[in-house]
């Protein structure tokens, strides 16, 4: 394996996984105490833009806000915004390059219907219009690629909503607990040669199976996004997820047809200790009745579950997310791909720059 990661990762996108922890630590100790320049009150709303790994944080705290504050967040992923944006609503956009079109589209729509804006970038469009405008910054390290940065702008939104009055200052303090525990995680999951090390042994697990990613609302339905997207951009291989319990209302049914066999799919359950009763439940069930329990005893395993540590639902999500990292790191490596390269990727942004 180490001679793969010599040939196949020359960016070092093993080491800037490695680095999430020390991103999310970085942040919180250069923006100690941040605050706007502007003291307002609590927003009615929150609406956060992005795309791609730019987008991911928000996702993520939306679901911790959901179960600490008051303040509805909706998370867009696109050119516009809602009619409902308006005076008493902070709008946090996030563009790792700061060049996004589809966020900088937004944003500026946005501040037109009265928005407050606050950015999170590494430089670019998004930052020139800050200055310009006299909007709150939040400037985070340049240098990766946006999926890579997740601990940046992850800690970086969070500690915007701390700053208004959105999320109490211990989710900064749990955000640091779980570097902590993401750190010392990560010692054994970066090393290929380490017994038991989960994210390689998942990684296996796939060969020519398709990935079936669950996660369950309200816990982990963030990260199962995560996963399918590292999926795609570091392993180059198509993957699919939904979330419990809206699967049973729907995609059991076709996917009962598809896994026929134990070649034909990886499901890939992830769950946290707060999750509903009732969606272990259907967990449970949906793995019987959709046959992936009952595969005879020389079969290849056709399904795995993949849990974060800690106290709280912060410290395993932010483990959790360390993980599938490092899972879709090896499946790269094992598919024999660079984990770095989005060629498609860098051809479709160039043909979509204006002549």
């Amino acid at each position: 394996m180490r001679t793969q990661i010599k040939r196949l990762d020359p960016s070092g996108m093993g080491e800037a996984i490695k680095g999430c922890p020390q991103q999310i630590t970085h942040i919180l100790d250069t923006y100690t105490g941040w605050a706007p320049r502007k003291s307002v009150d609590t927003p009615q709303q929150i609406l956060y833009l992005g795309m791609g790994g730019s987008a991911i944080g928000g996702d993520l705290v939306r679901v911790w806000i959901e179960r600490i504050s008051t303040v509805p967040m909706v998370v867009v992923r696109g050119y516009t915004v809602p009619r409902w944006v308006g005076a008493g609503t902070l709008v946090l956009a996030s563009s790792y390059s700061g060049d996004t079109e589809e966020t900088l589209s937004a944003t500026k729509q946005a501040a037109a219907q009265g928005g407050r804006v606050v950015a999170v970038a590494s430089g670019g469009q998004l930052a020139r219009l800050c200055q310009a405008e006299g909007w709150d910054f939040v400037q985070i390290p340049g240098g990766l690629q946006p999926r890579a940065a997740i601990g940046y702008s992850l800690a970086a939104v969070a500690l915007v909503l701390v700053g208004f009055r959105v999320l109490p200052q211990s989710v900064l303090d749990e955000l640091a607990a779980g570097a902590r525990l993401m750190a010392s995680e990560g010692e054994r999951w970066g090393d290929p040669d380490q017994p038991e090390n989960e994210p390689l042994e998942a990684a296996r697990l796939i060969g020519k199976r398709l990935p079936v990613i669950y996660g369950a609302a309200s816990t982990t339905e963030a990260l199962a996004l995560r996963l399918r997207g590292q999926l795609a951009e570091n392993s180059k291989l198509f993957a699919s997820h939904h979330i419990l319990p809206e699967q049973n209302h729907n995609e059991i049914v076709g996917l009962a047809e598809r896994i026929k066999d134990p070649g034909d799919a990886l499901v890939i359950w992830l769950t946290d200790a707060d999750d509903h009763p009732r969606i272990k439940l259907r967990q449970d069930l949906s793995a019987r009745l959709m046959g992936t329990k009952e595969q005879p005893r020389s079969a290849p395993p056709v399904e795995c579950t993949l849990a974060g540590s800690g106290e709280s639902l912060i410290q395993r999500n932010l483990t959790l997310l360390h993980k599938i990292d490092w899972l879709s790191y090896y499946a790269a490596l094992l598919h024999n791909h660079d984990p770095s390269d989005i060629e498609i990727l860098t051809k479709l942004k160039n043909e979509m720059k204006p002549d």
